[in-house]
């Protein structure tokens, strides 16, 4: 059951926000990671001086870079080292079911990360930031990868900074003085909203425009060896070679890099929607109760599901939750808000009544959104899409009925949210009016923004 760090250990709000910690849900894992450009801000006393931990680190690892005379010598491997590491999962952030107790970067990535820093220093020195970089130009290399690295390397740093505000809270369940998540056993790292971000800010400099804005001479330049046409993105292997090549273009992107002045992410409002849902949907729970009887058998397992999806329409469509769809600006967000939303509603009607549900973000070939069940038998899995999802039809052709003999049921739902695309929802439509087949529910729900009485 979703739970949140201060809900589980009855701490008050306006206590925990005093630790300036983000209030983690210690059985899901909230897409937040560490953003290295943010340490430099950081005024929480165990973090003064992150930033140079960071720095002294990667510098290291170039060093040994450029004094080896081969990819297989000491100092090649102790570089190599440096970026082997077993990944902590105590943070309870990052890509859901992306933790693994191996290497949080494998052999193969390691060697690619070394023989680019090799030939960047090839072709002149290298300032130890490229390293927070590495998700613009190193495939594979993605904001939580870099986000596990930074957790690392401190480590340190970060446990000294939780046994003081978790001592604070009057929380010690653990030998090591740290509270112990009670849904996968391990040490609850908590961390500082100030170092934390929905995306790394890194990422946008794929964007030639973002990268050399201050430098037209060296992006009409770009533009010429590239011929980008009316491209304004560059891709990963394209960013490379420019860093490789063209030492202008890097120390216009580093320099851009270093003095950047970074807006702190509003975790009150939540705009990516990573974890509002969590909030919202407890409150909406509480506002509406829903009466749900014990299922005893698939059919009323079915019975249960389907009572509580009549209810999340009448949520979105009547009490205001299609808000929560979007951002401040009224933009669609991504589909995991629609399904995060979902699961915290169900999650709370289910546990009000006592019902098991289990979410199953990864299983086998591809990601099913839930799976409530009664028992290991009595099971029904949910998906979720949304209209502006190209794979609308696909969902219900192929991707729910695989899942379904996956999780070995012949009953499933399939919940669309309507944000906008007709054509797309007609064209669905048509197909599931030819449907021969009553394993499988459809539940459409008007997610459109909604314009304010006063003007409808």
């Amino acid at each position: 059951m979703a739970i949140s760090f201060s809900d589980y250990y009855n701490v008050s709000k306006k206590k925990f926000k005093s630790t300036l910690a983000l209030d983690v849900i210690l059985d899901v894992d909230t897409n937040y990671f560490i953003d290295p450009a943010l340490l430099k801000d950081c005024t929480i006393e165990e973090f003064i001086g992150a930033e140079q931990i960071v720095c002294d680190y990667f510098n290291k690892i170039i060093s040994l870079i450029k004094v080896s005379k081969s990819k297989y010598d000491m100092f090649w491997k102790k570089a190599d080292s440096l970026l082997s590491f077993k990944e902590i999962q105590g943070t309870c952030l990052g890509y859901s079911n992306s933790g693994t107790s191996g290497n949080a970067i494998g052999s193969i990535l390691r060697k690619q990360i070394l023989v680019c820093i090799s030939e960047l220093l090839e072709a002149g020195s290298v300032d130890p930031v490229i390293f927070e970089l590495l998700g613009v130009f190193q495939e594979k290399m993605g904001c939580d990868r870099i986000s596990d690295l930074i957790t690392y390397i401190l480590k340190d740093v970060i446990i000294s900074y939780n046994k003081r505000i978790q001592k604070e809270l009057n929380i010690i369940d653990g030998d090591n003085g740290l509270a112990i998540n009670p849904y996968n056993n391990k040490e609850i790292l908590l961390l500082p909203q100030q170092i934390l971000s929905p995306l790394p800010v890194a990422e946008e400099f794929g964007d030639i425009e973002f990268a050399c804005s201050e430098n037209k001479r060296v992006r009409d330049e770009i533009n010429e060896i590239l011929d980008l046409g009316n491209r304004s993105r560059l891709s990963k292997e394209e960013v490379y070679y420019l860093l490789k090549t063209k030492l202008e273009f890097r120390d216009e992107v580093i320099k851009k890099y270093k003095n950047m002045v970074l807006p702190k992410y509003d975790f009150e409002t939540d705009p990516k929607g990573e974890y509002i849902w969590y909030i919202k949907s407890r409150e909406q729970v509480n506002n509406y109760p829903l009466e749900l009887s014990q299922p005893k058998n698939i059919k009323q397992v079915l019975g249960v599901v389907e009572k509580i999806c009549e209810q999340f329409k009448i949520l979105v469509e009547a009490n205001g939750l299609w808000r929560l769809l979007y951002d401040d600006k009224y933009k669609p967000k991504h589909e995991s808000a629609a399904q995060l939303l979902f699961f915290g509603i169900a999650d709370s009607y289910c546990k009000a009544n006592n019902i098991d549900i289990s979410r199953e973000p990864n299983n086998g070939h591809g990601p099913v959104d839930f799976k409530l069940s009664k028992g290991y038998k009595e099971k029904v899995v949910v998906e979720i899409k949304l209209t502006s999802n190209s794979q609308l039809l696909h969902g219900i052709q192929t991707q729910l009925p695989m899942y379904m003999e996956q999780e070995n049921t012949n009953k499933a739902i399939y919940l669309i949210i309507d944000n906008g695309n007709r054509s797309r929802l007609d064209k669905f439509q048509d197909y599931y009016n030819t449907m021969r087949n009553n394993k499988i529910i459809c539940y459409l729900i008007d997610g459109n923004i909604q314009e304010s009485a006063s003007k409808a």
